[in-house]
């Protein structure tokens, strides 16, 4: 006997009000807090305004509304699971013949639903938000910008702005190698100064190598050389680390960019393992959904604890949670292979979820 539609519309109807309740909640602390800890910085680095905080707060915003996401699907449940039982719905839905997977399955399959929404709609944006934040940040002045077009670099020296553009790049090892070079230079008014062209450039231990090298400056005629040493504070390991991480690259591009990495001879690691952490997401939700079910949905209503049922299923989402950033941080270092380190906390999480339900439908 499958549950009635209108029963399971009013199930997924108070568990999205619950959870756009707990996400507006949670979004309201995390901007109070983003402005507060900007207005900090800003008072020891470099001076913001408070229009600059907010608009600073609010465009992290989205990324961190897409960590909080499987909180919000889990104490969104939990509440509607404790009213259920609370107004003895519960009881009702179960003498009706409603066995457990029947009323919770409606919500597992909207938090399944909430997740690909995720992935697929707000990704893209939350992703392009905090690439703005990014390049609002002092600190990340000179993130190098790298996608299948090509790679921009921007320097700050000797009171001076250079920007690195080059149309192919190739890693080899520790050797950095550009092709179709210019080399734009700027005063620190960004004035235009001059511009330096060269067929390949190689980074070395200070400096680019340049050949085929041709200058031009304003009022004076193009100098051509074969070869030419260009100073640099770049290295590879410094263009490495700042790469755009790959929270501010959107679903749909990463796997074009991943592939351009690989064939260009820079690691993909960081970002295969975010592409496959967003394809989990999820199921991850629907974890979240058996978590609250275990915890929130006491077999005996006659029984009490139900504050620390409640608090232990919390517990537990927190756990999973902290369980797969262990293993990301493992996969990250390759210490797990990816899809190990991905998908292993949402399988045992889940099996056990689903176990307890079993046996708690069966006692």
């Amino acid at each position: 006997m499958s549950m009635p539609r209108i029963l399971s519309r009013y199930i997924i109807k108070q568990f999205l009000a619950s959870f756009f309740a707990v996400m507006l909640a949670l979004g309201f602390v995390i901007v109070l807090f983003d402005v507060i800890e900007l207005m900090k910085k800003g008072t020891t680095k470099i001076t913001y305004t408070f229009g600059d905080v907010l608009i600073m707060a609010l465009l992290k915003l989205p990324n961190m509304l897409q960590t909080i996401l499987p909180f919000a699907v889990l104490i969104g449940a939990i509440i509607v699971f404790w009213r259920l039982t609370k107004s003895h719905e519960l009881v009702i839905i179960r003498s009706a013949g409603q066995s457990v997977w029947q009323f919770i399955a409606p919500l597992m399959v909207t938090a399944f639903v909430l997740g690909i929404l995720n992935v697929t709609a707000f990704n893209p944006f939350s992703a392009a938000m905090f690439a703005k934040y990014q390049r609002l940040e002092d600190k990340k002045s000179d993130l190098p910008t790298i996608n299948i077009q090509g790679m921009w670099l921007r320097e700050h020296r000797d009171d001076k702005m250079y920007v690195v553009h080059a149309d192919a790049i190739r890693q080899e090892k520790y050797n950095l190698t550009l092709k179709i070079v210019s080399i734009f230079e700027f005063s620190q008014n960004d004035r235009f100064l001059r511009r330096i062209d060269a067929d390949s450039a190689l980074l070395a231990d200070g400096f680019f190598l340049l050949t085929d090298v041709r200058i031009y400056e304003k009022g004076k005629l193009i100098q051509n050389f074969k070869e030419l040493m260009f100073p640099t504070s770049l290295t590879l390991g410094k263009i490495q680390e700042n790469f755009a991480s790959p929270e501010t690259i959107s679903f749909w591009d990463l796997p074009d960019l991943i592939r351009f990495f690989e064939r260009t001879g820079f690691s993909s690691h960081s970002h295969r393992l975010h592409f496959q952490s967003l394809i989990a997401s999820p199921f991850l939700l629907v974890t979240m959904i058996l978590i609250a079910a275990v915890f929130s949905i006491n077999p005996n209503q006659r029984q009490g604890g139900s504050l620390l049922r409640i608090s232990t299923g919390i517990a537990s989402g927190f756990l999973l949670y902290f369980t797969t950033r262990i293993t990301y941080a493992l996969g990250f270092s390759t210490a797990l292979p990816i899809a190990f380190a991905v998908w292993s906390p949402i399988i045992i999480f889940a099996s056990l979820m689903t176990a307890i339900l079993l046996h708690q439908e069966d006692g």
